[in-house]
């Protein structure tokens, strides 16, 4: 147990830090929380092509005809959840050849070394299948939304419709 002066001490100590200061210190620490960032807010990669992410959304929105700005937020939600589901897709196959080249080479590294790389590797693999399950389900989320948005606005009109004749 530590004593009421080493406590003080380190809450001293801990009032002193203000972080990083230069701009390489900076940088150093900028992504200490990202793991993989599969769940990261943003839609796009630096690496990625924006060209082909806005091509996929124009596939979507000729193909769903978005009615209204709730109908156009489904879409868009169901291209970030494509495009996210297309990334783990790449992320799976490039994981799996790492862990079948580790496999392969066991022969002439050590046998721990490259059992422990294997593992790591089907760790990682297992957390991008969770991922692929997750986006699947967003997709399908959204795409049932602007279902039953749909379905709901045809209804609305429809009784409408009925309305006006009742008038005419």
């Amino acid at each position: 147990m530590r004593t009421e002066k080493q406590i003080a001490a380190s809450r001293l100590n801990g009032q002193k830090t203000r972080g990083p200061v230069t701009p390489m210190g900076k940088d150093r620490i900028r992504s200490n929380a990202l793991k993989h960032g599969l769940t990261a807010r943003m839609t796009l990669w630096q690496n990625e092509d924006p060209h082909k992410f806005r091509g996929m959304m124009a596939a979507l929105l000729d193909e769903f005809l978005p009615a209204n700005d709730v109908e156009f937020l489904c879409v868009e939600e169901m291209t970030m959840a494509k495009w996210r589901l297309r990334r783990v897709i790449t992320l799976e196959t490039e994981a799996g050849n790492q862990q079948l080249n580790l496999l392969r080479s066991a022969g002439r590294a050590s046998t721990l070394a490259a059992f422990q790389a294997a593992q790591q590797a089907g760790q990682l693999l297992t957390t991008l299948r969770q991922h692929e399950a997750a986006y699947s389900r967003a997709y399908e989320r959204a795409h049932r939304h602007l279902l039953k948005l749909r379905e709901t606005r045809l209804a609305d009109r429809e009784k409408m419709d009925d309305v006006a004749g009742d008038l005419g």
